[in-house]
C-alpha cells in the first residue's frame, strides 16, 4: 500500500493554477502520477514539501511547479515523499570480461529494474564470438548474453507505470559490431540473435570517423586479447549504420571522445573515463572500476526547466540555485533509501553527486517569439538560454559545496564542487504534455495538431501559439484544423499565412536538420553531459542529406545522438537502395557547410506511420 510520508512544510495550494494544465496534461497526471485522494495541485505540493529544506524553499519550488515553470522527472513526481519507489531511475553500468561479470550485471539489472530503473549497460568488455575460453572452449559471442537481457527486460516491471527498460551499448571496433547493429532488425537472420526489446547504441571514436572520412580500412579487436580478429571497410560499417537508423530509429550513436575530451576536471585528475550513455543518450558518466578499486554503477537524477516560460523566470536569482537545491536532496533521498542490492548505484552518488537539470519548451519559445527555428535570431536565444543555465547552475554548485561540503570525487583533488555534473538534455515526452503541451525537450514539434491515446481517452492536441496566431487572423476554426490535420500537422499549404509565420510553425519533418546539427553543437559547451537529439528524417531523403547530418554531428563536436526519427518504409529493402550504398558514398574529403543549408523540398509520402520510439519515463 502507497504510503504518503510525512509532510515537511505546509503549502498554501492555489487551486487556480490547475488552469494552466491542459485536458491532456490532466489525464496524464490522473493515469500516471497522482495518489489516490490526491488532486494536480497536492501532487506539486507533496514534492515541493518532501524535498525543501526550508518553508520558504518549500513555497519556491510549489511555485515554480504549479505555474509550469519547472518539473522534475516521472521517479520524482511519482514516488517524492511516498514509498511506493525511488526518486531516481536512471542507471548506467558495464560488465566484465566473465561468465560471473555477466551474471553480476544481470542481477543488478533485475534489482535495478524491479525499483524502476532505465539501464544503459556497457558490454564492450566483453571477448567476442569463436574466442577462447579457458583454453578449452569457445564463446558464443554477447549477442546470446544480450538476448537474455531482452528476455529479462520483459520479465521485470517498471512499478505501475510501464515495463522495465534497458539499453546496451558496444565499440565501434568490437568484433561482434556489425551483427550488433541489426539486434533490434525485426527480419533476416537468426531470430534467436536478435533482442527487440532492449535499445542499443554504438560507441564511436574519433578515429573511425577519421577512417570512413579517409576511405580506410577498420581493424576490430579483440577486447581480451587486443588482437586484431578482422579488417573491414569503415565506409561499409559505417553505410549500414546510417541504413540501420533510417529503417529501425537505431543505434543511438555515443561520440565518445567529444565526451571525455569534456568530462568535469576533477574526473580527468583522478583518471575516470566515461564508456556508455543511458537510455536516452543524454547521460556521460564514469561506470566500472574507478581509481580506488570500486565499482561505479553510475546515477543521474534529473529534472527539467520549461524554457517557454523563460521571460518569467529568467530574472529570478533564486529560481535555480532553488532547483539545484531540490535536486542535492533528492540525491540524498537516494543515498538514504536505496536497498543493499544497489550498493554501487549508492557508492557513484556519493562519489560524484551528478545530476541532469535539463530543459524543455525550446521550440514553443521560439515560437512564442515569433521565431522560426531556421533563423539567426534562434541562434540568439539558444545560446542566451543555455549560457544563463549554466551560469547558475555552476555558481549553485559552488554555493552548496562551500555550504554542504563538495562531492567526494572533487573533494579528492581539492575542487569546490557539489556536483561533478549539473546539465543535460532528457527526451521529457511526459513532463511536457503536463507542462502545457510544451515542447518536448530541445526538439521541434513533430506536428502542429494530432491525437493522442491514453487511459483516461483521446486528446486532440494542438499547438497553442498557432491557435494565437489563428484567432488574430481570424482563422481558428474547424475547417482549418481539419486541413492542418489532413497535411500531417504541417501548415505549409495555408495561403492565408504569411511565409515567416508558415517558417515559424515548421514542424520537425520540414525543418533542414542542419539547424538542428546547429543548435546543438552551439549549446553543448554549456551542458556538462549531452543531450537527447533526434533528427527528423522523411522516407525518401537522398543518401549524401543523411550522410551529411550524421557526419556534421561528429564534426561539431556533438556527443550524441539519439533516435533518427523516420517515415516509416513498408519493406527494409526498400530502403537499402534510397539510403546509403557504400559504393555511392559521396566524396567524404569535401569541406563540410559550416552553416546550415536550405532543405530540398520534398514530398512526404500521403501516409506515414512512424516508428515506435520508446522513451524511458526515467529521463521525463
Amino acid at each position: 500500500m502507497t504510503m504518503i510520508k510525512k509532510k515537511k512544510f505546509e503549502i498554501k495550494i492555489d487551486r487556480s493554477r490547475d488552469d494552466l494544465l491542459t485536458d491532456f496534461g490532466k489525464a496524464m497526471l490522473k493515469d500516471r502520477y497522482l495518489l489516490k485522494g490526491e488532486d494536480y495541485q497536492d501532487l506539486f505540493a507533496r514534492v515541493s514539501s518532501y524535498y525543501a529544506d526550508s518553508q520558504e524553499h518549500a513555497d519556491a519550488m510549489y511555485k515554480y511547479m504549479s505555474k509550469l515553470w519547472f518539473m522534475p522527472a516521472t521517479p520524482v513526481l511519482s514516488n517524492g515523499g511516498t514509498n511506493r519507489g525511488l526518486p531516481i531511475s536512471c542507471f548506467l553500468n558495464e560488465t566484465k570480461d566473465s561468465l560471473e561479470g555477466i551474471v553480476d550485471l544481470w542481477n543488478e539489472n533485475i534489482w535495478l529494474a524491479s525499483r524502476g530503473g532505465g539501464i544503459g549497460s556497457y558490454w564492450g568488455n566483453v571477448r567476442s564470438i569463436n574466442e577462447l575460453v579457458r583454453g578449452n572452449g569457445k564463446t558464443s559471442g554477447i549477442v546470446p548474453f544480450l538476448k537474455v537481457q531482452d528476455s529479462m527486460t520483459l520479465a521485470i516491471s517498471q512499478g505501475s507505470l510501464r515495463r522495465g527498460s534497458s539499453a546496451v551499448y558496444l565499440p565501434m571496433d568490437h568484433p561482434e559490431i556489425t551483427e550488433f547493429i541489426d539486434l533490434r532488425r525485426p527480419t533476416g537472420g537468426d531470430v534467436n540473435r536478435r533482442a527487440l526489446n532492449i535499445h542499443h547504441g554504438v560507441v564511436i571514436p574519433d578515429a573511425f570517423m577519421e577512417a570512413v572520412e579517409n576511405n580506410e580500412e577498420w581493424k576490430l579487436i579483440s577486447p581480451h586479447t587486443k588482437k586484431v580478429i578482422e579488417s573491414v571497410s569503415a565506409r561499409e560499417l559505417w553505410s549500414k549504420l546510417l541504413t540501420t537508423r533510417i529503417e529501425t530509429g537505431e543505434p543511438y550513436l555515443l561520440f565518445i571522445d567529444s565526451v571525455n575530451n569534456n568530462i568535469p576536471e576533477h574526473h580527468k585528475k583522478l583518471g575516470l573515463k566515461v564508456k556508455t550513455s543511458n537510455l536516452c543518450a543524454e547521460i556521460t558518466l564514469p561506470t566500472g572500476v574507478d581509481h580506488l578499486g570500486n565499482q561505479r554503477t553510475a546515477v543521474c537524477c534529473l529534472s527539467s526547466l520549461n524554457v517557454e516560460y523563460y521571460q518569467e523566470w529568467k530574472d529570478d536569482a533564486e529560481f535555480i540555485p532553488n532547483i539545484m537545491r531540490f535536486l542535492d536532496n533528492v540525491l540524498e533521498d537516494f543515498i538514504e533509501s536505496a536497498p543493499e542490492s544497489m550498493s554501487r548505484a549508492v557508492y557513484s552518488a556519493k562519489r560524484e553527486r551528478s545530476v541532469g537539470l535539463g530543459i524543455m519548451g525550446f521550440h514553443s519559445f521560439l515560437q512564442s517569439q515569433n521565431v522560426p527555428i531556421e533563423s539567426v535570431m534562434s541562434k540568439v536565444w539558444n545560446k542566451k538560454i543555455f549560457e544563463h543555465i549554466e551560469e547558475a547552475a555552476n555558481a549553485s554548485s559552488v554555493m552548496l559545496a562551500e555550504e554542504r561540503g563538495a562531492c567526494l570525487d572533487a573533494a579528492e583533488v581539492g575542487a569546490k564542487e557539489r556536483f561533478s555534473n549539473k546539465t543535460s538534455i532528457a527526451p521529457t515526452a511526459s513532463i511536457s504534455i503536463i507542462c502545457g503541451n510544451s515542447s518536448p525537450g530541445i526538439e521541434p514539434y513533430a506536428a502542429n495538431s494530432f491525437t493522442q491515446k491514453t487511459l483516461s481517452g483521446s486528446f486532440t492536441v494542438t499547438n497553442k501559439h498557432l491557435v494565437k496566431l489563428l484567432q488574430d487572423k481570424g482563422f481558428n476554426n474547424e475547417q482549418v484544423w481539419s486541413s492542418i490535420s489532413t497535411h500531417e500537422g504541417s501548415v505549409q499549404h495555408l495561403n492565408f499565412l504569411t511565409d515567416h509565420e508558415k517558417d515559424v510553425f515548421k514542424t520537425a519533418y520540414e525543418i533542414d536538420q542542419n539547424w538542428l546539427i546547429e543548435l546543438a553543437a552551439e549549446r553543448t559547451p554549456y551542458i556538462s553531459q549531452s543531450q537527447s537529439l533526434n533528427i527528423f528524417i522523411p522516407g525518401n531523403v537522398s543518401k549524401q542529406y543523411l550522410h551529411d547530418i550524421h557526419f556534421k554531428a561528429w564534426k561539431k563536436k556533438i556527443k550524441s545522438l539519439y533516435y533518427a526519427r523516420s517515415t516509416s518504409i513498408q519493406r527494409a529493402d526498400k530502403v537499402s537502395h534510397t539510403v546509403v550504398q557504400a559504393q555511392e558514398m559521396i566524396d567524404l574529403e569535401k569541406k563540410n557547410n559550416n552553416e546550415p543549408s536550405k532543405l530540398a523540398k520534398s514530398a512526404l509520402p500521403p501516409e506515414r506511420i512512424e516508428n515506435n520510439y520508446d522513451e524511458c519515463l526515467s529521463c521525463q
